[in-house]
């Protein structure tokens, strides 16, 4: 048994660049990476350095499906944008070797490149010793736009792609909605709602908040049984990087209670903010939203 129907874990929690764990950390060094699945559906949120070790993870998973079924095994990785600290983990992902893999890669073009071309740069010979044909898994990709979602029919691991102009959005009992947010530079970062029957999850990383609350976040993340919010900065810290395209804690708090949401992870830490710099932000935010938590690897909910 897997112990759950649906399983929402958190696998990388900073935003810029990793820190080593010889820094010491409680809370995690790798950057954004979560994952959001059910027993036979696997959807992972960026490719930070923390799907390292999720790719890891994976493995004797896949391992035994091939054992059970002559088929490939599916997995879907969506991206928020095209920042390398939610892509510098993608050639370490160790499913990506696998011919028996097939990875659906969902993501943005940006500033007019095709989100493809943006992942086969990355890989590029002066870049990296192996280029994406060389890596052995099937991959298929998709542009991203504001106008599709994600859906799973049955217990289907094959993702679909939906136009909210369309199809009707409701029907299915896990699917993945996206928000275009603006004002990341350069071009913007999508934001998502994830949906598990009755459930919400919102993933809302590289996002700066608006004096008096994004109307459009609020309204996506309306009644969210969980909302994780970027929440880079300390009040004193966000004067400094005001502009910056990150939230700070108070931002993400008041975004939760205007949003009325049960629980709010405190999510993309700066990599220069320690434990007890963390630990005081998330006192911090209690006062202002009493729900509120750090998120931290190895998180996890389970329904």
């Amino acid at each position: 048994m897997n112990g759950y129907n649906f399983l929402f874990e958190i696998f990388g929690v900073r935003g810029s660049y990793p820190i080593a764990p010889s820094e010491g950390t409680q809370i995690g060094g790798n950057t954004t990476c979560v994952l959001a699945r059910t027993p036979n559906q696997i959807v992972i949120l960026d490719a930070g350095s923390g799907i390292i070790p999720l790719g890891k993870k994976l493995i004797p998973e896949i391992l035994d499906y091939q054992k059970e079924h002559n088929k490939p095994f599916h997995i879907t990785i969506l991206f928020t944008h095209t920042h390398i600290d939610h892509l510098l983990g993608f050639p370490f992902f160790a499913p990506i070797y696998m011919p028996q893999v097939h990875l659906h890669l969902i993501g943005p073009p940006t500033v007019g490149v095709a989100f493809e071309e943006i992942l086969r740069t990355q890989v590029l010979p002066q870049y990296f010793p192996l280029t994406m044909d060389e890596f052995r898994s099937q991959k298929t990709f998709y542009n991203l736009s504001e106008n599709l979602f994600l859906y799973f029919e049955g217990d289907d691991p094959t993702p679909h792609v939906g136009d909210v102009r369309l199809d009707p959005t409701e029907a299915w009992d896990f699917s993945i909605y996206t928000m275009k947010y603006y004002f990341h530079p350069k071009d913007g970062s999508f934001l998502y709602r994830i949906k598990w029957k009755d459930k919400k999850i919102v993933f809302a990383t590289d996002i700066e908040g608006y004096q008096g609350g994004d109307r459009r976040l609020i309204q996506f993340a309306q009644n969210a049984d969980l909302l994780i919010h970027d929440a880079q900065y300390s009040e004193e810290q966000y004067h400094q990087f005001c502009g910056y395209g990150h939230s700070s804690f108070a931002m993400a708090c008041e975004t939760a209670n205007m949003a009325k949401v049960r629980k709010l992870l405190l999510f993309h830490h700066d990599p220069n903010n320690n434990d007890q710099t963390l630990f005081g932000i998330e006192k911090d935010a209690r006062k202002l939203f009493a729900n509120s938590e750090l998120a931290k690897e190895g998180w996890q909910l389970k329904w």
